[in-house]
């Protein structure tokens, strides 16, 4: 018997199609089938609810009151109920809804002055209403809306109201039109191939932004998690920022963009957690490691060696000064890829570095150079080791990339992967304890081995780099495959 993944309650079952890993449930029949074994899943399945009535104590509002009870994850929850059916509690949204309307909706102001769309699980054929489907979806969580807009006084369409219409009072042009948005939001577009076809476990969305400069993965890394993922039975598709209302859609989230806390890639593990989909990375990582200040407090706790740091702020720059060993190196507290960061040499050169950075942020942090001829870089999955790097320095210069490098072979350095048994005690030893106190995700370590002997972590990366040619070529296709089995571990946990 196949797992059974959606319960769709609708008081008219015999407009939607039946597929395997969905049951069609009327609201009576929901609310009195507690007991039944498919509602009580370890897993429970999802709930889609296209009740008549959304009515505080009505049917449809029990249905949602109770799948929450029952531990499923329901479309609509009760507090979107609740949201969408009083007007004042929904109006925080109209400024961000109609400056989204300016920006994409074209239209000249003219009959009709009043106009209704209706949009299924946030889609829209119309390029121009699309955007908007897909914000008013994000926010109410309500498989069928309509808004209203209205062409203003000063000559601006604005949005009057929004509205949640009756899947019972679908004209019959808008079924079908429903049922293929039903179809993708649910995966059953991909998942209901032909008998002879073999269907795929779980969908797993990897998302990325194809003109990142520097990404966390090449283009050849993000292919082979794609074929990988296929001969694992498992569809693997790449979405862009644009994509945030469609993430429902899949069964996990691997994010191979630069995270940062304050753009779109936390958004997006945030979302994902509130909808129980597992991702990596989640939201504690990105917010503990995108943060050099939080890091160094951490490990400084904890008894991991890091080199000498202190934090500057701006008013006592200049009474911290005496303090400081040259050469040092300023750095932002959410830099990435050696970017935000100065080597100085001398009290001159920090007083002309450090406004530079304090533009970006109230306090910055002044750390020991310690030099080397390359840098560890481990990578830890789950608290285990999954691959080992050597980052060498750019040619002639003291970090692993220089971005004012003439040429793009002068950008990098080289690198070297070995298996990870092979590296020495204590580095490892040190990497996994710095992971350890970050969580249970995807981490690289970064460390420094000096000549005395000493390590040290320079820091610990929520998003490690995972590019093919460098840090699978120890492990080859069995790096892909041991990352996309943790995350179906997730998903089946």
């Amino acid at each position: 018997m196949n797992e059974i993944k959606f319960i769709i309650i609708t008081d008219k079952p015999k407009l939607l199609p039946q597929s395997e890993d969905r049951l069609i449930l009327t609201p009576r029949d929901f609310i009195t089938r507690a007991a039944d074994p498919a509602l009580r899943s370890k897993k429970p399945p999802k709930v889609i609810n296209l009740s008549n009535n959304y009515d505080y104590l009505s049917k449809g509002y029990y249905v949602s009151l109770l799948a929450e009870a029952r531990g499923s994850q329901c479309i609509p929850d009760v507090s979107n109920i609740i949201t969408l059916n009083w007007r004042r509690h929904y109006q925080f949204a109209f400024p961000e809804l109609n400056a989204l309307l300016e920006k994409h909706y074209t239209e000249a102001c003219k009959d009709p002055l009043i106009r209704t769309y209706t949009t299924f699980f946030g889609r829209h054929d119309d390029p121009k209403i699309e955007p908007i489907a897909r914000r008013i979806f994000d926010l109410f969580r309500f498989p069928i809306i309509s808004f209203e807009i209205k062409c203003a006084g000063t000559g601006k369409w604005v949005i009057e109201k929004i509205d949640t219409p009756s899947f019972n009072n679908l004209i019959e042009t808008q079924i079908e039109d429903f049922q293929n948005a039903l179809a993708k939001f649910t995966g059953s577009a991909w998942r209901n191939a032909p008998k002879n076809k073999k269907q795929e476990r779980y969908w797993i969305a990897i998302l990325h932004d194809p003109n990142e400069k520097t990404p966390p993965s090449n283009k050849t890394a993000l292919q082979k998690f794609i074929t990988i993922g296929k001969k694992m039975n498992l569809w693997v598709e790449l979405i862009t920022k644009q994509d945030f209302s469609t993430l429902l859609e899949f069964d996990a989230l691997l994010i191979r963009e630069t995270t940062a806390i304050n753009n779109h890639t936390y958004r997006f593990a945030h979302k994902a957690e509130q909808e129980d989909i597992p991702c990596i990375d989640d939201t504690n990582s990105i917010i503990r490691c995108c943060n050099k200040v939080y890091l160094k407090e951490l490990l400084e706790t904890h008894k991991i060696p890091v080199p000498k740091t202190q934090i500057l702020e701006k008013k006592n720059l200049s009474s911290t000064m005496e303090n400081i060993e040259f050469p040092c190196i300023l750095k932002i507290p959410d830099g990435s890829f050696s970017r935000g960061m100065y080597k100085v040499h001398n009290h001159e050169e920090l007083q002309q570095k450090a406004p530079l950075l304090f533009q970006k942020s109230e306090i910055i942090l002044c750390q020991e150079f310690v030099p080397s001829h390359f840098d560890w870089r481990i990578g830890i999955l789950n608290n285990e080791p999954l691959f080992a790097s050597k980052y060498f320095m750019a040619k002639g210069h003291w970090q692993i990339y220089n971005h004012e490098a003439k040429t793009k072979t002068g950008q990098t350095g080289d690198a070297e992967t070995m298996l990870v048994e092979d590296v020495p005690p204590e580095i490892m030893q040190t990497a996994l304890a710095a992971a350890r106190l970050i969580g249970n995700g995807f981490y690289g370590v970064d460390l420094k081995q000096l000549e005395d002997g000493r390590v040290v972590v320079i820091e610990v990366n929520d998003n490690p780099s995972i590019d093919h040619g460098v840090e699978d070529l120890a492990l080859g296709d069995e790096l892909y495959r041991k990352i996309l089995e943790h995350l179906v571990t997730l998903i089946e946990a």
